[in-house]
């Protein structure tokens, strides 16, 4: 028993380590190439360390050049309200759908989870044509609109919470003559931070590296960070070293979120794999 066990750990780790270095492969030429010179670039191979690792350039010039900065600020404004919108729609949808018990239930959980088979490119003739119709095109009000709606897998993570949140709370506060409204925003919400956490980061993330919906309802000069890195590389012809540099650029703020929080990542995904 204690062999096998040794050779489980072995195997894992093993399996693990090279799960791992698969990953990293694609990620070391590009760490490589933001360093590096044009001509460097251009006279050595992907996998050769550059000569100066405090060569800033390229960073500079993207960020000047690219206006990355700006399209940071941007795309910060439409997460920051379409993200908090989107989290209030779906405590608020998923404590009803969890708590009470009414005509047409199946129906609107059923809808919800239709949602997940119907492919976002189907929609958005007709989502579109409705946007133009109400002069939201080329604003950011039109991506914060679609983004801000609620999805399945927010509501599976916030259900499967709730299964842990008993009723006799809620009742107990309507007992003592709290409202409907009370009950949900003092004593119920409180409890969904952890969900709303999860929620965050996962939909955060999604959002942030999205590139369809900003490239197709934003005019050039309001961008959000993957369009404004798509057109600095392809309208400019900018040299590849430049774009690994802006690519590096925009990795740092989802490294930085992914590596701090982590662990909800993982507890949210869980949770919504259990419920579904």
């Amino acid at each position: 028993m204690i062999y096998e066990t040794k050779t489980y750990k072995i195997v894992r780790y093993v399996f693990l380590v090279l799960a791992s270095i698969f990953v990293l492969i694609p990620l070391i030429p590009l760490i490589f190439m933001a360093f590096k010179t044009g001509t460097e670039y251009s006279s050595t191979s992907v996998l050769t360390p550059p000569a100066n690792w405090l060569n800033m350039y390229n960073f500079a010039y993207a960020i000047r050049v690219g206006k990355l900065f700006q399209a940071f600020f941007t795309t910060a404004i439409i997460l920051v309200i379409s993200l908090g919108v989107q989290i209030f729609l779906t405590c608020m949808v998923s404590y009803v759908l969890h708590r009470f018990d009414f005509r047409g239930k199946k129906a609107v959980q059923t809808a919800f989870t239709l949602t997940m088979f119907i492919p976002v490119v189907a929609t958005q003739t007709l989502v579109f044509r409705m946007m133009y119709a109400i002069h939201l095109v080329n604003t950011m009000w039109s991506v914060i609109i679609l983004y801000s709606g609620v999805g399945i897998v927010g509501i599976y993570i916030m259900l499967n919470l709730l299964d842990n949140v008993t009723k006799e709370i809620d009742e107990a506060a309507w007992i003592d003559g709290a409202s409907y409204h009370y009950t949900f925003w003092q004593i119920v919400f409180p409890l969904m931070r952890p969900a709303c956490t999860t929620l965050l980061i996962i939909q955060g993330i999604a959002l942030y590296n999205d590139f369809y919906i900003p490239n197709l309802y934003l005019n050039s000069n309001v961008q959000t960070f993957t369009v404004a890195l798509y057109k600095f590389y392809g309208s400019m012809a900018t040299p590849f070293e430049i774009v690994a540099a802006a690519i590096l650029i925009g990795m740092i703020p989802i490294l930085i979120v992914f590596i701090s929080l982590q662990k909800y990542i993982y507890n949210g995904i869980a949770a919504g794999a259990v419920k579904m």
